[in-house]
């Protein structure tokens, strides 16, 4: 009987396999470590605010930080166009070409960060043009704004430098700085808000000290990963500036800013819509989106790994390894999806309540958990994908996925609304993550087509 290629997928076994799927818990492990602590600076900041007198301090933190998280993503190709090129040049062992790729990487990350801290009264004034929301809001979110732009250069360079210890698949070192970035995080809110009594500026002043207080750890360690491979130096401007590499460099980072701009859109366009019903939904949406962190981030783990080592086997142009390296990520990522919806299944209601006490806010938060129960199983292969193609540097098919998922997730949003409500803004973001992951999936052949034939 002739097997299907999902079944020759599926069945799989060999010690390569098992050695593959060693490197993928050694890589995943530490970073699902780390990312866990991402949520938990979310939940703070949800928390610290969502238990003070009024909801329009969680809405004016949510659009505060996700806007932030807007503009930084238009750059988040620092960390993963460098993690694809760090990770190919290691893998066929051309450790000059990896020190010119961090060095091109730090030179671009420094002129965007500076470009944000002199464009952010811009930003604040275009963001109270566009979105919906009340005064309260808009003056708590531009307060947030105005602090938080100032570590645009840390979070720029800490990018290129994770990307870096990514694409070196040095894990313990990106865990030592995501953690160091979080903790700091997490320990400012607190003392801030409720030791000092700030507002919405503690919580954007924690965060701008957390990104300096992380580059101040990182820097030496990626310094410390790069002499392991060759002797440290600086590469010539030639070498950086080449025009042929950088516009590569480039036209991979506009692919990946277009695609992860979408993604941040999407959200930030949930939450608009959520605005435009009142500041409850708004807040709720918001508990929502910290609960959706808490599944994405540990998910991120196994995607890290299909990054740095789809990355190597495209180096080494290995067809087998990349075979079992996407077997083997994404199994042990739905895995761990299950897990987690079964977790979020009996958890949740607790969640809910530890980051809002508003007996309103908490009422409405209940009604979306059921699609937040789903979601890391209707996700997970949006995450996996979006490492196997980062890793084989393949922007344009992730740019082009993500623009056909928004075009069938905005008009979703207007009709059902009506219908449903908030539940209706949230099914529609719930579909837009299943038809990301099943777009890329149907672009995967272009990947194999980077490999020697097995």
């Amino acid at each position: 009987m002739n097997k299907t290629p999902l079944h020759q997928f599926l069945t799989q076994k060999s010690s390569d396999a098992k050695r593959i799927r060693r490197q993928v818990w050694r890589i995943a492990i530490p970073v699902i470590i780390a990312n866990s602590s991402v949520p938990l600076v979310a939940m703070v900041d949800t928390g610290v605010m969502g238990h003070l007198a009024h909801a329009y301090y969680i809405g004016a933190v949510a659009l505060g930080s996700f806007l932030f998280s807007l503009i930084l993503a238009a750059f988040g190709f620092l960390r993963m166009a460098t993690t694809g090129f760090v990770a190919q040049a290691a893998g066929a062992e051309d450790h000059e070409l990896v020190l010119v790729h961090c060095w091109r990487g730090l030179m671009v990350a420094v002129i965007l960060g500076l470009v944000v801290v002199a464009l952010t009264p811009f930003i604040i004034a275009l963001a109270a043009q566009i979105l919906t929301m009340s005064a309260e809001v808009e003056a708590g979110m531009a307060v947030y704004l105005r602090i938080v732009c100032l570590a645009a250069p840390a979070v720029t360079v800490n990018m290129v430098i994770l990307g870096v210890l990514f694409g070196l698949q040095r894990i313990k070192a990106t865990m030592l700085q995501l953690i160091t970035i979080n903790s700091i995080n997490i320990i400012g809110n607190l003392v801030l808000v409720y030791g000092v009594g700030m507002r919405v500026e503690g919580v954007a002043l924690a965060t701008a000290l957390a990104h300096y207080c992380g580059l101040a750890v990182s820097l030496p360690l990626m310094v410390s990963a790069l002499r392991r491979g060759a002797p440290l130096r600086l590469s010539s401007w030639g070498e950086v500036f080449d025009l042929r590499a950088l516009g590569r460099y480039l036209s991979l980072g506009l692919d990946l800013t277009i695609r992860t701009s979408c993604i941040i859109l999407a959200e930030l366009f949930v939450l608009n819509a959520a605005s435009g019903i009142d500041d409850v939904a708004l807040a709720a949406s918001q508990v929502g989106f910290v609960i959706f962190g808490a599944i994405a981030y540990p998910l991120d783990g196994f995607a890290h790994a299909a990054e740095a080592l789809t990355g190597t086997a495209i180096g080494r142009r290995d067809g087998v390894m990349f075979r079992h390296v996407l077997r083997e990520t994404l199994l042990l990522a739905v895995v761990m999806a299950a897990v987690m919806a079964a977790v979020l299944a009996l958890a949740g209601p607790l969640l809910i309540s530890t980051l809002t006490s508003i007996p309103e806010v908490i009422e409405v938060s209940h009604r979306i958990l059921p699609i937040l129960v789903v979601m890391p199983l209707v996700s997970v292969l949006a995450f996996q994908m979006d490492g196997v193609f980062v890793g084989a540097t393949m922007g344009r098919d992730m740019r082009n996925a993500m623009l056909v998922s928004v075009a069938v997730f905005v008009p979703l949003v207007y009709v059902f609304q009506p219908w449903f409500g908030l539940i209706g803004i949230w099914l529609a973001f719930l579909l837009l993550l299943g038809l990301r992951g099943i777009t890329l999936w149907w672009r995967i052949g272009h990947v194999r087509g980077l490999m020697a034939p097995d």
